[in-house]
């Protein structure tokens, strides 16, 4: 019995102190993935203001002034600093996206350069598993088709017959299944062609659809590069 109070009064051995190096460490990941998930959550809300902004502008006919905000802005005397500093965002966003457009292309350019030998390489590495690949799956093919006359006749001599059968529900089984898919195949094709792609979703339509897709984001484009030309050349 006082072996066993012994035993039960022994203290529990305490966890190794942490260095302070590892309390730092511990500290800085810990404000690093607080500090990401911070600058996140920061983006999803501007832009969700933006949105909102954007959305509650062209709904006023384009005109900022008119939306409830510009109208509180302009109660409160705030408007025209808002509207200057928007200018402002909008010029320095438009000399970058033309920055990008103009040099974007050079240095993925160069990227593509001096990452081609290490593709090459990848791609030489490629063909070299493939062809070990398949010289082992040959290798494979041999041993079981020289080895398939030995193991028949094993299984031959204990069970009369089981080959041939196994052979036969192995063919049965793989005609059922072919039979199978090209009825399932055939069944799924002329329904969509006679149930789905006709109307609206006919092929002629879905290449009209994506001619005037095409054509809407062309003129986008242009005019979106219009209105950055004439904000980049704001100071």
């Amino acid at each position: 019995m006082a072996g066993g109070n012994n035993k039960s009064n022994k203290k529990q051995p305490k966890a190794p102190k942490k260095t302070p190096q590892e309390k730092s460490t511990q500290k800085k990941s810990k404000s690093s993935s607080s500090a990401c998930c911070w600058v996140l959550g920061s983006l999803l809300l501007s832009g969700l203001i933006v949105g909102l902004l954007a959305w509650d502008t062209n709904r006023h006919g384009g005109v900022f002034e008119k939306t409830a905000t510009g109208d509180l802005l302009k109660r409160t005397g705030a408007l025209p600093y808002v509207e200057v500093a928007y200018t402002k965002t909008l010029s320095n966003s438009a000399r970058g996206f033309k920055w990008a457009e103009a040099n974007v292309p050079v240095y993925a350019n160069k990227t593509c350069v001096a990452l081609k030998p290490y593709l090459l390489v990848a791609k030489d590495l490629g063909v070299i598993g493939l062809n070990a690949g398949k010289n082992a799956w040959g290798v494979a093919r041999d041993y079981a088709v020289a080895k398939t006359p030995v193991v028949t006749n094993f299984i031959e001599q204990y069970a009369p017959g089981l080959p041939q059968k196994v052979s036969e529900v192995s063919i049965n089984t793989w005609n059922v299944i072919s039979s199978t898919t090209v009825t399932v195949y055939n069944s799924g094709f002329e329904f969509f062609r006679t149930k789905i792609f006709v109307g609206t979703l006919s092929p002629e339509n879905l290449q009209k659809a994506l001619n005037q897709t095409q054509i809407a984001a062309a003129n986008y484009y242009s005019w979106l590069h219009e209105k950055i030309d004439v904000y980049a050349k704001i100071k």
